[in-house]
């Protein structure tokens, strides 16, 4: 956690204003407030090196723990490393990769573990030169994905609606609050995820009633 968070810090804002917070406001209203241009989004240290793009049969990166495995996409991070977001991703290259420790069916962990012996990796030939931005047929993969998932994603703030000299009508769902942007969806987006969670142990074992 400690890493994750030092690697999230590293793409924000450092002027004064940003990293002191006077105001004590809440991550989530300060994250909304940024637009593209505040984010760092790649160190230079990384020019002229090559990334890691794959291991072996498999199309992204497999990372082993000590309770299973998952998988990195690597071509979502590109513009992190210098090099431009055009469009959509290939589906294969994000194919996810998961499994449980004792519970690997499809050998995932062996498989995983040869991978490593092979390597691919990619730089500016195979890339092209560097370019830190993201093109609109990207982003509006992004929105899309987003949405689909119900992510609190560049949520809209409703116009309000006033007549003849009254206030805003009743139910108009106006948000006073930039953290409303994101608490307004968590109701909708925990009853996602518990489907989904309920759906996937039913698959497995039909023990998800609980949730």
């Amino acid at each position: 956690m400690p890493l994750l968070y030092k690697w999230f810090i590293s793409h924000l804002p450092q002027t004064v204003a940003f990293k002191e917070n006077k105001g004590c406001l809440r991550w989530s209203t300060r994250l909304m407030s940024l637009t593209n241009d505040d984010i760092s989004w790649y160190n230079r240290v990384y020019d002229g090196v090559q990334i890691i793009d794959s291991y072996g049969e498999f199309s992204n990166v497999p990372l082993l723990g000590t309770c299973g495995g998952i998988s990195y996409n690597p071509v979502l991070a590109r513009r992190q490393l210098g090099f431009p977001l055009k469009d959509k991703p290939n589906n294969i290259l994000l194919e996810g990769v998961f499994f449980q420790e004792g519970k690997d069916p499809q050998g995932l962990k062996g498989r995983m573990v040869r991978a490593w012996r092979k390597i691919h990796k990619k730089g500016r030939n195979e890339l092209g030169p560097k370019n830190c931005i993201a093109l609109e047929p990207y982003t509006t993969w992004v929105r899309k994905r987003a949405s689909e998932y119900l992510m609190p994603y560049d949520y809209p703030r409703p116009t309000p609606l006033v007549v003849a000299g009254s206030s805003t009508l009743p139910n108009q769902g106006v948000i006073d609050d930039p953290d409303d942007a994101w608490t307004s969806l968590l109701p909708q987006s925990s009853k996602f995820w518990k489907k989904e969670v309920r759906s996937t142990r039913q698959r497995e074992g039909g023990y998800g009633s609980s949730l």
